[in-house]
């Protein structure tokens, strides 16, 4: 396996003290670059909690070049890249990738705003109104409340007991002395002696070193500043905590001060190993006594030698019932680990994951890990790096770490800091590690076994296609089942999808990431990543699927029981757009199933379903290997129905997601599937995402989640609004979006032609992306929605041909509906949609 991708880009200092890294992609479409900003969170004045995180969100506000609707945001969304920015405890990451050829006007908006932000007042209470929408969401959300009680914990002289997120009422901007200090801030941080500039992309060396050195004109000059951090300590405790909606669980939480230098490889080295689900890693152990159904590690703080580690474990009935057996376990584990000589045992293994890893990143994945000023590398494998680990081990294990039980019962309110904290002091009690025979997992044989040696050529399927192409060692498998009449129960879904668990987490570790969806009436499974890997994987996983364990069935019965349950760690439009494919693929709408029995005997439905798939990225041995393992796929080989039915009618669909917020997907389906139509459906997405999110964002201050794009879904492709409000509801959101809709035929009656040029060669441009993952992708939907190869080709000759009164028209299709359109929220439908529907006049505008 090539190291070249695993050298960390060399560092360089330019004048005025920029320091920057360069990394060249000569195979890929794409470019991206990263500012690390080395000032966050815990460097703001304590007189204004958040002040670091507002400022973050007002940098992209315009600047003095770029007014808002030319800034930076506006231009990324327009050419269809992606950009976002984390306020961190000390340091503070803008980030974007891009088309390569526009990576200099993408980086000039970057470093404009940085230097020379508008900060305009009247932006500045609007976007506190964003930010206030923003904490409303993070108080119900389980790991911030989780870091909230255990701030209450630590000395209050360390800030990550303090209040960082921002609100309302800790961002006084009327005030004169706030405007002092939020400019005082800026003036201190961002210039050239704090800020790390990173560049990747096609260009060539010399191109890359040009853009550096543009950049380094265009930020003030300034010297580095170097803060120490206070004493981090805290004392066992437990703690009750009440997390609404939350499902219960335990979280270790481990406060370590004094680490080794090399500490950041030293913890992502222990994190790999107690996160694995191999057999006879801990959690196999957790799992085989039911007490959790997984194990997370978190890092909410690191810096310097510094760090707060977390490991949440969701617990079983069994394990809410025996929490002080499990932590026994977890302790004994760890005094296992911290053994002499185990490090080195498992040392190549990790290497291989570190590599694969890599090897699959995206241009701006490549540049988030080499930020990390401690990251592995190929030159990081060395004495240092064990005695590191020895010393995070002594560490760790002379830590008695806080308990923090979580789960929805009422609890007394705690004094704490920002977030209002619910939860009861509970006695610490003294828990000795498990003597367990503990021994190391087991390797991932996905990491480096060779393929299955196939005796001649194997015999391709009938209904697996197959297309040629370059992907950089990166392949693709998509595989689909689809139910000729009654589809198997949900409970047979989510049982397969839980006997798959633990080969999502060995899949990522060899590079390729495993997805497992349900269509409706149509099942699909793909994977994505390290071409050479796929045979084994796919071998394994086709024996596991047609035999999955016993355990398994009840497991699948509790959780379709559990469908309609909101997770307490992840974004409510995140859940809601995870079932967007089931709900699009449904041929009726979604019914409660009144019984759930689930055994063996149902395997024969799914055992027997049509089976049809395409593969990317595969030729010679390699595609014989993959041909001959996909004979252990359940499901037969046949003639299928390429075509996923489209979503038809209106539908709403009440995900039953209990949240204080209100969070809604509109889908708007193509009304065909023209070519020219697709063409016309993309630019108007293209030109409405950036107005959309000015106007529900900025303007009516909805909520921080908030965007509108072209999407292709299950096969499907339209245009996908989305809202996540704390205040509006379901109905008033959409009667927002018909309004903006409505609104919209001005500003596209007025567009400039130059704006019409360029929304067209972004869209042109998504439709030939070749980096692996996108194209990839792409192909596969095409091939769902059963268009022919050319596809893109006929949909950018429609493009280039397009007229402002083409446009038009789509718009009023668009407005009307013609396609069918589907509501996904965690509300009902209010009586207008019932009304609308029953006198068939579906539309996208506002209600009249």
């Amino acid at each position: 396996m090539d190291n070249d991708i695993a050298e960390r880009p060399e560092l360089s200092h330019l004048p005025g003290g920029l320091r920057i890294r360069l990394l060249p992609r000569r195979r890929s479409s794409q470019a991206a670059a990263l500012v690390r900003v080395h000032a966050g969170a815990h460097d703001a004045p304590a007189a204004y909690p958040g002040l670091a995180h507002f400022l973050e969100h007002l940098l992209f506000l315009g600047s003095d070049r770029y007014p808002p609707e030319q800034g930076l945001m506006p231009f990324i969304q327009g050419c269809g890249g992606q950009l976002n920015a984390s306020t961190r405890e000390r340091h503070t990451d803008f980030f974007f990738q891009l088309p390569a050829e526009l990576l200099e006007q993408g980086l000039l908006r970057l470093l404009d705003m940085l230097a020379h932000p508008l900060l305009d007042p009247a932006a500045q209470l609007r976007e506190r109104e964003v930010l206030q929408a923003e904490y409303l969401a993070r108080a119900q959300d389980s790991e911030t409340l989780c870091d909230a009680a255990l701030g209450t914990l630590l000395d209050v002289e360390h800030p990550f007991g303090g209040f960082h997120a921002g609100n309302r009422d800790s961002l006084p901007v009327e005030a004169d002395e706030f405007q002092l200090a939020l400019r005082g801030y800026h003036r201190r941080f961002y210039h050239a002696g704090q800020i790390e500039l990173l560049l990747a992309g096609p260009q060539s060396v010399t191109e890359l070193q040009r853009l550096s050195e543009l950049a380094a004109r265009n930020l003030p000059s300034g010297a580095s500043l170097e803060r120490a951090p206070a004493p981090l300590r805290a004392s066992a405790s437990w703690l009750d905590v009440q997390i609404p909606n939350g499902a219960p669980g335990l979280h270790l939480c481990f406060v370590l001060d004094e680490l080794p230098e090399d500490n950041a490889v030293a913890l992502d080295y222990l994190a790999t190993w107690i996160s694995s689900e191999m057999p006879g890693s801990l959690l196999a152990n957790l799992r085989a006594e039911s007490f959790c159904n997984g194990l997370k590690w978190r890092e909410p703080y690191r810096y310097a030698n510094q760090a707060v580690v977390v490991l949440t474990l969701p617990l079983t009935e069994r394990g809410r019932a025996q929490p002080q057996e499990i932590i026994s376990r977890v302790l004994g584990w760890l005094t296992f680990f911290a053994r002499a000589g185990i490090q080195r045992q498992i040392r190549e293994e990790y290497r291989y994951i570190r590599l694969r890893s890599l090897q699959g990143f995206t241009p701006l994945e490549q540049l988030r890990y080499w930020a990390e000023p401690a990251a592995w590398s190929a030159a990081s494998d060395s004495d240092s790096l064990q005695q590191a680990f020895d010393a995070l081990m002594r560490r760790v294990s002379s830590c008695e770490p806080i308990v923090l039980l979580t789960g929805s019962d009422e609890r007394p309110a705690l004094a704490s800091k920002g977030f209002p904290v619910r939860a009861r002091r509970e006695a610490p009690r003294r828990i000795e590690p498990c003597s367990f025979d503990w021994r190391l997992p087991e390797p991932n044989a996905w990491l480096k076994s060779p393929a299955p040696q196939v005796p001649g050529s194997a015999a391709v399927e009938s209904s697996l296609r197959w297309r040629a192409g370059d992907f950089n060692g990166q392949g693709a498998l998509y595989l689909r089942w689809q139910f000729a009449e009654k589809r198997p129960c949900a409970a047979l879904w989510h049982a397969l999808w839980s006997t798959l668990q633990p080969c999502l987490w060995a899949a990522k570790q060899a590079g390729v990431t495993l997805r497992f969806e349900d269509f409706g009436h149509a099942w699909c499974l793909s994977l994505l990543g390290f071409a050479e890997a796929f045979p084994r994987i796919v071998e394994d996983i086709g024996r596991l699927l047609n035999n999955p364990p016993s355990q398994a069935f009840a497991e699948g019965i509790r959780l379709a029981g559990e469908a309609g349950w909101s997770s307490g760690d992840e974004m409510l439009i995140r859940q809601l757009i995870r079932q967007l494919p089931r709900q699009l693929g449904q041929r009726a709408p979604d019914h409660e199933e009144k019984e759930l029995r689930l055994d063996r005997s149902v395997l024969l439905h799914w055992q027997t379903a049509q089976r049809d798939g395409l593969a990317m990225g595969f030729t010679g041995d390699l595609a014989d290997s993959l041909a001959e393992a996909m004979k252990a796929m359940p499901g037969l080989s046949g003639d299928t129905n390429d075509t996923i039915r489209p979503f038809a009618g209106h539908r709403w669909h009440d995900a039953g997601l209990r949240a204080t917020d209100t969070a809604v997907l509109l889908f708007c389906s193509l009304p065909d599937a023209n070519p020219e139509t697709e063409a016309g459906w993309r630019l108007l997405a293209r030109l409405m995402e950036g107005d959309f999110f000015r106007r529900l964002r900025g303007e009516l201050q909805l909520g921080y989640a908030v965007f509108c794009g072209f999407r292709q879904i299950a096969g499907q492709g339209g245009i996908l609004f989305a809202v996540q409000s704390p205040k509006a509801s379901a109905a008033e959101i959409l009667a927002h979006v018909g309004a903006f809709l409505a609104d919209f035929t001005h500003p596209l009656s007025d567009l400039p032609a130059e704006r019409m040029a360029q929304a067209v060669q972004a869209s042109t441009d998504l439709l030939f992306d070749n980096e692996p993952e996108i194209a990839m992708e792409r192909t596969w939907q095409n091939h769902l929605a059963g268009q022919p190869e050319d596809h893109p080709q006929r949909v950018a000759a429609a493009l280039r041909k397009l007229q402002l009164s083409d446009l038009q028209g789509q718009l009023q299709a668009l407005r009307e509906a013609e396609g069918g359109r589907l509501v996904l929220a965690n509300a009902p439908p209010p009586s207008e949609w019932t009304q609308t529907v029953r006198e068939n006049r579906p539309r996208c505008s506002p209600p009249r």
